[in-house]
């Protein structure tokens, strides 16, 4: 589970795309989105935001945290849209606990 400090921002989330055989997936010409939503039903969207591909075709890309992303503690749930022409594909869910922070 990824644990973000309430309130924080300004800094990067790492990801590693991988494919369904745990391979690295190659995020050249993708447009990528980072989703996160609430668990509960009905699911509210919190934050929609664009990633930024680091080294494309080694799958890595990175999303900056904005101001509001993260403000309220709880347990949230996430993934990594990809998108080219006429392709449309979601990783595997990301769970996020936004924890209280001091």
């Amino acid at each position: 589970m990824l644990e973000i400090p309430k309130g924080d921002y300004g800094f990067y989330l790492n990801f590693t795309v991988y494919d369904n055989n745990d391979d690295v997936y190659d995020l050249t010409d993708y447009t990528l989105k980072f989703k996160v939503w609430t668990i509960t039903y009905p699911a509210t969207l919190v934050v929609n935001g664009s990633v930024s591909a680091v080294v494309a075709a080694s799958g890595t890309c990175r999303y900056l945290v904005a101001d509001g992303d993260f403000d309220t503690p709880g347990i949230y749930r996430g993934e990594l849209e990809l998108t080219k022409a006429g392709v449309v594909e979601s990783t595997k869910y990301i769970d996020i606990e936004v924890t209280e922070s001091g």
